[in-house]
């Protein structure tokens, strides 16, 4: 038995209705997707040295091997984030032994003074990674996590500006792809958060640490994991949205050299649970004066004990 703790946000009627009013449709798949994100805000600097995935499943599908992180996207509409991160992560299946990866998204804001520079959160399992350092203006509000467990994506978070944090939902897979969210059993609500994934992408990139290379990386991919969040469950930030993410293994204690911001070439994985000082790419908000509005303070929450089996 697992008791994670964890809390719910009440959001005000205005709030709710701002961020609900305009849903787009996400796919996982930068062609489909109905969201116009532009030129990708970063793009990978060197090959993984997690393995290239050669889009093989086997019977229980979605069992992929290989992750890396391309390229990163972000707009923000109709009072939500919609945020894109092309790329693959390796899912636990018997054609991988059973060990999955896993893809760390950290989000906040440049004018925020109450996130987390320093990570430091009781939830598991991103407390594994604590003490690690985003760059210099970067404090981050929410933490989420992602692994992809035998044909079904689970997402973790943590709200690093109040506490608490946990499960938040789980996306079923088929042949590598799916979006929505089923919300049983959830500990940690995030009101109006949806995802989708297309992890069906077949590596080109070179050998680990080197120059980016490969004829669908970097930019050129166009499938991986895209996620839509109402500017709500952000937290009190202000300015434009900052984002660092990262891929680890799956009990976070074993980071890869996949970054974005990518790190430099010749870098090979970190071997480590805490990174130092990461890069962070800045999604503008055309009114960044509104972001005040959907903050976290001031706004009720319920704390409540979750068990999971």
């Amino acid at each position: 038995m697992k008791t994670r703790i964890s809390f719910t946000i009440v959001l005000s009627t205005a709030a709710t209705f701002l961020a609900w009013q305009a849903r787009a449709q996400i796919t996982g798949n930068l062609n489909t997707t109905s969201v116009s994100y532009g030129s990708p805000l970063a793009v990978q600097t060197i090959n993984t040295g997690f393995g290239d995935s050669s889009g093989v499943s086997n019977s229980q599908n979605d069992d992929y091997n290989g992750s890396e992180l391309d390229a990163g996207y972000g707009v923000v509409s109709g009072g939500s984030l919609y945020f894109f991160l092309a790329g693959d992560i390796q899912g636990a299946g018997s054609l991988n032994g059973n060990s999955q990866n896993s893809i760390q998204i950290f989000i906040g804001g440049g004018g925020s003074t109450v996130g987390q520079n320093t990570l430091n959160t009781s939830v598991s399992p991103l407390n594994a990674m604590n003490g690690s350092t985003f760059a210099s203006g970067m404090n981050a509000t929410l933490a989420l996590t992602f692994n992809d467990y035998q044909g079904t994506l689970y997402t973790d978070g943590a709200n690093l500006q109040g506490g608490g944090g946990g499960y938040i939902g789980a996306v079923g897979l088929t042949d590598g792809v799916g979006s929505g969210v089923n919300t049983s059993g959830a500990s940690f609500s995030l009101p109006g958060f949806q995802l989708a994934l297309n992890n069906t992408l077949v590596s080109t990139m070179g050998a680990s640490g080197a120059a980016l290379s490969g004829s669908s990386s970097g930019a050129a991919t166009t499938t991986g994991l895209e996620l839509q969040i109402p500017l709500a469950d952000l937290g009190t930030i202000s300015g434009n949205i900052e984002v660092m993410a990262d891929i680890n293994n799956g009990t976070l204690t074993y980071l890869s050299n996949q970054f974005l911001t990518g790190l430099a070439v010749g870098t090979q994985n970190l071997g480590t649970s805490t990174f130092s000082n990461a890069g962070y790419f800045v999604v503008p908000v055309p009114e960044p004066s509104t972001l005040a509005l959907f903050g976290l303070a001031g706004l009720a929450t319920l704390v409540f004990i979750h068990r999971r089996k």
